[in-house]
């Protein structure tokens, strides 16, 4: 019988692939994907390259393997979407200047005006160099010049594809183009104790070993987003079917537009007195029915240069794909190297960034006000300790800390629902005792 098999293969198979010549194979004969029905166009368009070719080598030639990202967009995505484009360029989800120089001012830095603008400090002499070398290796992991960490949902496209490009179970899933971002795009960003994760009724377990969660058959739970979490009431708006993009609108997120109002939809009436037109002018929706919010005091982070492994093996959990890879080799071959990339530039320098808290709660809701004078819910999101220990075990800086003003900041929780009632009374109590006069019947 094994003749006749060779034979079958002789006469039938082979003369079949001698016919196709090399110079006929394109890029989907490896790259099997299909474009929506707008943005059918060769492959070469955006990511330039050749096809057909006669070997992979010639066919990557010139090659752009992230078209979409920030370096490339304006050539490949610009040529058709120009206005797009532009408005992205001064959008803070692109430049992300609102939250660096929250962290930089409260430091007593200079701002910026986009992240591209942050200095790359090679070695850590001064303050400035530490707390800008703690955004770039870091903090800064979800931003649109970054891939993400190798989590089943953290991984995401470059630029324009982090949004618009399906990801799922860390790989692209399809190349069609979405034109509206399903909410499990958002989360590939806004995941762990930021908004986001709440909307969905999940608050970050802390990293110590005994905070997290306990063994399911033997095995610790996945963890699709690097973290474990408690699992709480979700948003009463997620409740209900509304996705992120619901409320927030293409137009606020890549242009940054007016950002939505609970009153665009929700008609009040002036006859319930918690919803006077004077409390709605002086307090956000979020200070009364706000469920729960992320307080994670004392966010202590150290830079090692030379860090004793054995230390943070029991904070494995660092909700950092990079820093788990480096103890992970650690505890399995006995020495890893202590380099760590950065999220921008995507160079390796020395040293690794560790994280740890003082406490995560999310029973007590603190409020204040905010820039507009507006009752908010408050949280301590800049309450950072850093420290830095160079190669030679010398302490370089032991406990460096903001500017205590402005260590926490306003905020709206997306945990909407009913109002707390004795939250509610605190509110008024601080609208009219601090800003108004108390009025006639109220006691």
């Amino acid at each position: 019988m094994w003749f006749l098999a060779i034979f079958l293969l002789l006469t039938l198979v082979l003369p079949g692939f001698a016919q196709k010549k090399p110079s006929q194979f394109t890029c989907v004969s490896c790259h099997p994907y299909e474009l929506d029905e707008k943005h059918k166009l060769p492959c070469t368009r955006c990511h330039q390259g050749k096809s057909p070719a006669q070997n992979q080598k010639e066919a990557h030639h010139g090659l752009i393997r992230h078209p979409a990202s920030p370096e490339n967009y304006q050539k490949t995505c610009g040529t058709c979407h120009p206005k797009e484009i532009k408005k992205l360029s001064q959008s803070p989800h692109l430049t992300l200047k609102n939250m660096i120089n929250g962290v930089l001012t409260a430091f007593g830095l200079k701002p910026v005006s986009s992240i591209a603008e942050l200095p790359s400090p090679q070695k850590i002499k001064t303050k400035e160099d530490l707390v800008i070398d703690l955004l770039r290796r870091r903090c800064l992991r979800c931003h649109l010049y970054y891939q993400g960490d190798d989590y089943e949902e953290t991984k995401r496209g470059l630029g324009c594809a982090a949004c618009h490009l399906y990801f799922a179970q860390g790989e692209m899933k399809t190349h069609e183009f979405l034109k509206t971002p399903p909410d499990r795009l958002c989360l590939h960003c806004h995941y762990g104790n930021k908004v986001g994760f709440d909307y969905y009724g999940m608050f970050e377990h802390d990293y110590p070993y005994q905070f997290r969660s306990p063994l399911i058959d033997g095995e610790l739970p996945p963890r699709p987003w690097g973290v474990e979490f408690h699992e709480m009431s979700k948003d009463v708006h997620l409740k209900n079917g509304m996705p992120c993009m619901a409320c927030h609108t293409g137009e606020e997120l890549m242009a940054g537009g007016k950002r939505p109002s609970c009153l665009s939809c929700h008609k009040l009436s002036e006859k319930d007195y918690y919803h006077r037109r004077e409390v709605l002018a002086k307090a956000r929706c979020s200070a009364c029915h706000a469920r729960f919010s992320f307080q994670d005091e004392g966010t202590y982070l150290m830079l090692q240069e030379d860090p004793d492994w054995d230390d943070w093996i029991e904070f494995y959990v660092q909700g950092s794909s990079e820093i788990e890879k480096l103890i992970a080799t650690y505890y399995l071959k006995g020495e890893a190297k202590a380099l760590m990339l950065d999220k921008i530039s995507s160079k390796l320098r020395p040293g690794v960034w560790f994280k740890g808290f003082d406490s995560r709660r999310f029973e007590e809701i603190p409020l204040g006000f905010d820039e507009n004078g507006k009752v908010s819910v408050m949280r301590p999101v800049l309450d950072l300790h850093l420290s830095y220990v160079d190669a030679y075990d010398e302490v370089v800086f032991d406990d460096l800390t903001p500017d205590k003003t402005k260590v926490y900041r306003a905020y709206s929780p997306h945990t909407i629902g009913r109002a707390d009632y004795f939250r509610t009374q605190k509110v008024l109590k601080m609208i009219y005792e601090n800003r108004y006069p108390k009025p006639k019947g109220h006691r």
